[in-house]
C-alpha cells in the first residue's frame, strides 16, 4: 500500500455557474430543489415531492405521469427533465428509463424488479424470482445483488437481461456485498460477508470476473484504533474511487484510490459518522455532500461551494446530490 500526506482542500477554483439538484437524505418528506451557483441560493421544486404509497409498497411522485420507485430521496433526470423516485445508479445513463425493487405480495420473501419508461410512465414487471435487488442500470443490463426484505444482507452479483430475463452470475464476487457499479467494475462494501462493513475494499472486473483488492486498513496504517469500514463516496474524472474510511468514535477520512495498493489521503471534506450518499461526477468535477455544505472535488482537493440546503428535521449534512450541475 502506498500513501501520501493529506492533500489540502482546494479553495482557489474559479466560480461555476450552474444549478445543482439536491434532496433531503432523511426526516419529514419535503421538496428537493436546486442550489444556484455561484450564489449558493436554494430554490425548492414542488414537483420533486414523493410520498410513500402503503397500498403498493412503493414511493410515488406527485408530478404526472405518476412514477413509482423505491426511494424517498429523488434523483433529478436532466434529460427528461423531472424527478425520479430512485437512486441515480438505477437510472439508465441516457435518462430514458429506470429500475426499482418492490417487495412481492403476498410473498414478502421475494422481490419484484420493475422497469419504468420515464416519458410515458409505463411500469413493467420484468423479474420476480427470489430476493434479488436492483443495484444499477447500465446499457448492458440491470445489475442485481441478493437482498432479502427485512434484512441488511447483500450477497453476490448478477446481471439481468431486461428483455430475455436471462440472469448472469459473477462467481468471482463470492459472498461480497456490493455498493456501487461504475468504472467498468463493481466496488465492494464488505468483502468478508459482514453486514457491518469491512476493513478491506475490492473491485470486481465485470469483463473478466476477477476480484482485486485495492485498499485495506491494518493496525499499522491510520486511521486507528477502532472499528473500521471502507466504502465508495464518489469517483473522480478518471473513474478512480474516492473512499470514506470510517473509524468508530473517530473522524472519517477520505482517500483517493488510483490502483491496487495506491492510495492518497485527501483532506478537507467533513463527513457524518455514517455512510454518506454517493457523489455525482460531471464536467465540473465530483459533487459531494459534507456536514457543513456542498463540496466539489476537481482533482486537487475539495472546495466548499455552498452551504447545506435548508432542509428541516434532519442532521446537518444529511442530504444527497441528486444529479449533475447544469
Amino acid at each position: 500500500m502506498t500513501s501520501s500526506a493529506p492533500v489540502p482542500g482546494n479553495n482557489s477554483a474559479g466560480a461555476i455557474s450552474c444549478s445543482l439538484p439536491v434532496a433531503s437524505g432523511g426526516g419529514p418528506p419535503q421538496p428537493a430543489g436546486f442550489i444556484s451557483l455561484p450564489s449558493g441560493a436554494f430554490t425548492p421544486d414542488s414537483t420533486s415531492v414523493v410520498s410513500y404509497d402503503a397500498a403498493s409498497l412503493r414511493f410515488a411522485t406527485v408530478q404526472a405521469p405518476v412514477l413509482y420507485g423505491d426511494s424517498g430521496a429523488p434523483t433529478y433526470d436532466l434529460a427528461y427533465p423531472r424527478w425520479l423516485p430512485v437512486k441515480a445508479a438505477q437510472v439508465l445513463p441516457d435518462g430514458s428509463a429506470y429500475v426499482y425493487t418492490r417487495a412481492a405480495t403476498p410473498t414478502p420473501m421475494r422481490n419484484e424488479i420493475h422497469l419504468v419508461n420515464v416519458a410515458t410512465g409505463a411500469d413493467r414487471l420484468i423479474y420476480d424470482k427470489d430476493a434479488y435487488h436492483a443495484l444499477a442500470f447500465q446499457p448492458e443490463g440491470i445489475y442485481l445483488d441478493y437482498h432479502l426484505n427485512g434484512t441488511d444482507g447483500f450477497r453476490g452479483l448478477w446481471l439481468l437481461n431486461p428483455t430475455t430475463q436471462a440472469l448472469k452470475a459473477f462467481p468471482g464476487g463470492g459472498q461480497t456485498w456490493w455498493a456501487v457499479v461504475g468504472g467498468s467494475g463493481a466496488w465492494s462494501y464488505s468483502v468478508d460477508g459482514s453486514r457491518f462493513g469491512s476493513t478491506s475494499f475490492a473491485r470486481l472486473d465485470l469483463s473478466t470476473d476477477a476480484m482485486t483488492s485495492w485498499f485495506s486498513v491494518s493496525s499499522v496504517q491510520p486511521p486507528q484504533p477502532g472499528f473500521k469500514t471502507v466504502h465508495v463516496i464518489g469517483f473522480d474524472g478518471s473513474a478512480h474511487p474516492l473512499v470514506d474510511v470510517f473509524v468508530d468514535r473517530g473522524t472519517p477520512e477520505v482517500w483517493l484510490l488510483t490502483g491496487p495498493g495506491q492510495a492518497s489521503r485527501v483532506a478537507g471534506l467533513p463527513l457524518l459518522d455514517f455512510i454518506p450518499s454517493l457523489g455525482v461526477t460531471d464536467s465540473h468535477g465530483t459533487w459531494l455532500a459534507g456536514t457543513n455544505g456542498v463540496y466539489l472535488y476537481a482533482g486537487s482537493g475539495f472546495k466548499r461551494v455552498a452551504a447545506p440546503p435548508p432542509f428541516s428535521g434532519i442532521v446537518a449534512g444529511n442530504f444527497t446530490i441528486a444529479g449533475p450541475c447544469a
